[in-house]
């Protein structure tokens, strides 16, 4: 097995105007941004990493390289880990109305309608499929490695059933997921086949109260943007 990082990016100006970014507008982190990369960069200083990969949005990208300045590393930016394509929904404001609409497809998709689709946007069996193909790059032929992805707390949190089965989907749905909080997977590829355990989802005990935005990167259902 192999220890994969998930890190969500920290705060980007798009999280601070409320809006949806999967592609363009494409803003880079905030000031409290790069305190919380900073803190987590300095978290994880003590540890080595095998790989370190990001989504190539700027949020990400500049997260991704504030921890791994430390490590003496280049994040490897692929496109195959950007977030959900919401299609219609892009740069559109964090509003009920649009959240909403998020919220219906995700649950569509948690229901096994996986070609239900963002207007504009792209389905669940799209996103999974691109998600599998990234893991698979950079999982194959790699045993007892220790991983760091850095990306977005959509494509993150739809996927992870199918990474780790068995996950309890209502209870996903409803944790605290913070601008550079930090998920550990055990998580190998056998015979083309991804098989994930989750051992820790959405840590953010790195951060102090100056870093910390509670803010979480996907509202629960029902609770105000």
């Amino acid at each position: 097995m192999n220890l994969l990082y998930y890190i969500r990016h920290g705060e980007g100006v798009d999280n601070v105007a409320r809006r949806f970014s999967y592609k363009n507008p494409d803003n880079p982190l905030t000031e409290r941004g790069r305190l919380q990369a900073l803190q987590t960069a300095q978290h994880l200083a003590a540890r080595s990493f095998d790989g370190i990969y990001c989504s190539p949005m700027k949020r990400a990208l500049e997260t991704a390289q504030i921890i791994a300045s430390p490590l003496k590393a280049d994040p490897i930016v692929m496109e195959e880990f950007r977030e959900v394509n919401v299609g219609d929904l892009e740069g559109m404001p964090f509003n009920d109305e649009n959240w909403s609409i998020y919220h219906h497809l995700v649950n569509e998709w948690s229901s096994g309608n996986t070609r239900a689709s963002f207007p504009g946007g792209e389905d669940y069996e799209t996103l999974w499929k691109r998600m599998h193909r990234g893991l698979l790059q950079i999982l194959t032929d790699r045993k007892g490695q220790v991983l760091l992805l850095v990306g977005h707390a959509g494509i993150f949190s739809a996927t992870l059933k199918d990474l780790c089965p068995g996950t309890d989907l209502n209870w996903l749905k409803s944790a605290e997921y913070y601008n550079c909080a930090i998920t550990k997977l055990e998580i190998e590829s056998r015979n083309g086949d991804l098989q994930g355990r989750l051992i820790d989802w959405a840590n953010y005990d790195h951060l102090d109260e100056q870093a910390l935005s509670r803010v979480p990167g996907i509202p629960p259902m029902n609770d105000p943007a």
